[in-house]
């Protein structure tokens, strides 16, 4: 218990101080974290282990990072986001999923796995992209307006497709012939029934929550049980053979339309940012094997980066183009969709311990992670540049 103790100390003070780093260099904070559990782990300084303590934990973490999410999702401005939106998301998740599908064939033979890596280059994360655009003052634009409702989206489908892909490889495993199309059958039924009753819950639940507003207040209470439910979806989703994160992201869209919604937003993101979410990305950093680094894995590691690229790019920006949008604004839609993030290295780590990928694929997706999560806001800038748009 003492070791844990410590490790758990160790972890919280790297990974700040490695926040602190990445905030001065205009980076997520999630890098720094990245790097400090690398940093903590066998590789470099070797001082933290990866114990069931610790994934514990971490496993919190991820029920905690996505119910987040899923509080500081705006359901109203999803509703807004409208039929561009949901065009540009799609084609952003078909794209790269074929593509990073096809091309793992390359360096796999097992479908499941080479399916697996195109779900995970099929996610997008926007945190990067948002401060770009607030920064350059173009959020509110044609673009910037696409970019948000179709990341909104893209992760909702981007969840479904995770947990349809995770559900359906585990019951393929195990069964086979008529008992093996009849397991799958029953799952896809039950990730109906989970999805149809989460929309029910995000359009009804909050009403009825919402009539005993006046006569509660925000305090400790509604925090606790908030948790508490989040926590419970999350094992529902994990029980029915869903992902924990799509029943904690769906807990935490039921609630985003609370008349206390702030409150619970600024807490839940305390307990989060401030110590289960530091935890899961250390874990990462930690469970990285950077001495398994050879040629192949550079060989991936290329041919993923170039995909997760050329995938939103093309298909984001080509579905744009398709709507009757500018050249350059299709380009910045496309540029804005590439950075991967917290979703790409959850479904890689959830993957990883489900036995569906190999470390070969987990490695190659945290680096592509930093790199694209690097080259975007450069990028989008140029994309933004009044000298770009003209010679466009």
């Amino acid at each position: 218990m003492e070791k844990t103790l410590l490790s758990i100390v160790l972890i919280l003070i790297f990974t700040k101080i490695g926040g602190i780093i990445s905030r001065k260099l205009k980076m997520p904070e999630v890098l720094g974290a990245l790097i400090s559990g690398v940093i903590l782990g066998p590789v470099v300084l070797n001082i933290v282990q990866y114990d069931n303590n610790i994934k514990l934990l971490a496993n919190l973490g991820v029920i905690m990072l996505m119910f987040l999410a899923g509080l500081e999702t705006n359901v109203e401005e999803f509703k807004k986001s409208g039929l561009s939106a949901f065009i540009i998301a799609v084609a952003g998740i078909i794209l790269p999923l074929v593509l990073g599908t096809i091309s793992a064939y390359m360096f796999f033979n097992n479908f499941w796995e080479n399916l697996f890596v195109g779900v995970i280059l099929t996610a997008t994360s926007v945190s990067i992209t948002v401060e770009t655009l607030k920064e350059l003052g173009k959020l509110n634009t044609r673009s910037g307006i696409n970019i948000l409702g179709a990341a909104v989206i893209d992760d909702v489908l981007g969840l479904i497709l995770i947990s349809v892909v995770l559900a359906v490889a585990q019951t393929s495993s195990s069964n086979s012939g008529s008992l093996g199309v009849l397991s799958i059958l029953y799952v896809l039924v039950k990730i109906v029934l989970f999805c149809i009753l989460s929309i029910v819950g995000v359009i009804y639940i909050p009403k009825i929550l919402n009539k005993f507003s006046e006569y509660t207040k925000p305090g400790r209470e509604l925090l606790t049980f908030s948790i508490a439910f989040a926590i419970l979806i999350a094992f529902i989703a994990e029980e029915l053979g869903i992902a924990s994160i799509t029943g904690a992201y769906i807990a935490g869209l039921i609630l985003s339309s609370l008349t206390h919604k702030e409150y619970l937003e600024r807490n839940v993101k305390a307990i989060s940012s401030g110590f289960l979410s530091l935890i899961f990305f250390a874990s990462v950093g930690i469970e990285s094997n950077l001495k398994g680094i050879n040629l192949e894995v550079i060989y991936i590691t290329l041919t993923m980066f170039i995909i997760a690229v050329v995938g939103k790019i093309i298909g984001c920006g080509g579905a744009a183009k398709l709507l009757k949008m500018t050249t350059s604004e299709s380009i910045q839609i496309g540029t804005g969709m590439i950075s991967r993030g917290e979703v790409a290295i959850i479904t890689a780590n959830i993957g990883l311990q489900k036995g569906i990928i190999s470390e070969e694929i987990f490695l190659p997706t945290l680096i592509v992670v930093i790199l694209t999560t690097i080259i975007t806001p450069i990028l989008l800038k140029l994309a933004f540049s009044h000298r770009i748009e003209k010679s466009v």
